[in-house]
């Protein structure tokens, strides 16, 4: 019999059944058809919410090594407002999720290294507070922003105190030394002294003195510098956020 003759006789011999018969018909020959609907009407919804919902992130942090308290929430949320942003329709992501030991092999260290290059290289990562080990390690990676960049003339004259330097005829003589594939036995400064430096830029500013920060994070007893990384898109909040952070000197 062909195929069509078949399916009009079972539609035909369905019009006479019950209609328990016809629901119990419909769900063992098509439960995975309609299960497979349900599961894609779902996943519509959660991402039409999801991108209804969402709100635009005006500022990414990553904050190293670092462990929170119960004050912290309050106290990095209200920098979203002292910026002037509307809290329903804007975002600032303070991430301490990453924790690094340079020269560690530990899985945690992998990951969070991993983690921030993809950040960085996909433009996402705007501001980092890191310990000094760690700028030293990255600074030839030129990942960070001259800070004489963004800061305004009166912002440079505050903060200056505070500059973490780098000589930056030693960090181009690394980044030459690894483009030939060679090492490079690298000696850098005091950060704190320009002075002794050919070429100093600063890349960072010192948070020790921020007491109000180091109330609402932990950073343990380590220095703590704070810099803007090179392509952030966010730059002008970055700068609220050094001036909501060193607000108390």
């Amino acid at each position: 019999m062909p195929v069509m003759d078949e399916f009009k006789e079972e539609r035909a011999s369905l019009k006479q059944k019950s209609l328990k018969e016809k629901i119990s018909y419909f769900f063992y020959y098509y439960k995975w058809h309609t299960l497979a609907v349900i599961v894609i009407l779902i996943a519509a919804v959660s991402l039409i919410h999801t991108i209804a919902t969402r709100k635009s992130c005006v500022l990414y942090v990553s904050l190293l090594n670092t462990a929170v308290n119960d004050s912290t929430e309050d106290y990095l949320k209200n920098f979203t407002e002292y910026a002037g942003f509307d809290t329903k329709d804007y975002e600032t992501i303070f991430d301490t999720s990453m924790f690094i030991d340079i020269g560690g092999r530990d899985d945690i260290t992998a990951t969070s290294m991993q983690k921030m290059a993809i950040y960085i290289g996909a433009g996402q990562l705007d501001v980092l507070a890191a310990t000094h080990d760690i700028m030293e390690y990255y600074v030839d990676q030129k990942i960070f922003t001259d800070m004489r960049l963004l800061l305004s003339p009166e912002q440079i004259s505050r903060y200056s105190p505070y500059f973490f330097y780098v000589d930056q005829t030693v960090v181009d003589a690394v980044i030459a030394a690894n483009e030939r594939g060679e090492d490079y036995n690298a000696v850098f400064s005091d950060p704190r002294h320009p002075e002794d430096m050919e070429n100093p830029v600063p890349i960072g500013i010192y948070l020790n003195d921020c007491k109000k920060l180091k109330s609402n994070l932990r950073f343990g007893d380590e220095e703590i510098i704070m810099s803007v990384i090179a392509n952030s898109s966010n730059t002008d909040t970055a700068v609220k956020f050094i001036d909501y952070v060193m607000q108390e000197l």
